[in-house]
């Protein structure tokens, strides 16, 4: 049985890359709705 170690390094580099795109996605989610609130407060005062 042959193994194809490149095949195998480009998977887990999609699925690492994959990853990182998902976890900037929630951080950016999470400051938006940070800068929302803020809005929102200055807006009160």
């Amino acid at each position: 049985m042959n193994i194809n170690f490149t095949l195998i390094a480009v998977v887990m580099l999609f699925v690492i890359l994959m990853s990182i795109q998902l976890t900037l996605n929630k951080i950016y989610v999470v400051l938006k709705e940070m800068k929302e609130l803020m809005k929102l407060k200055k807006n009160k005062e």
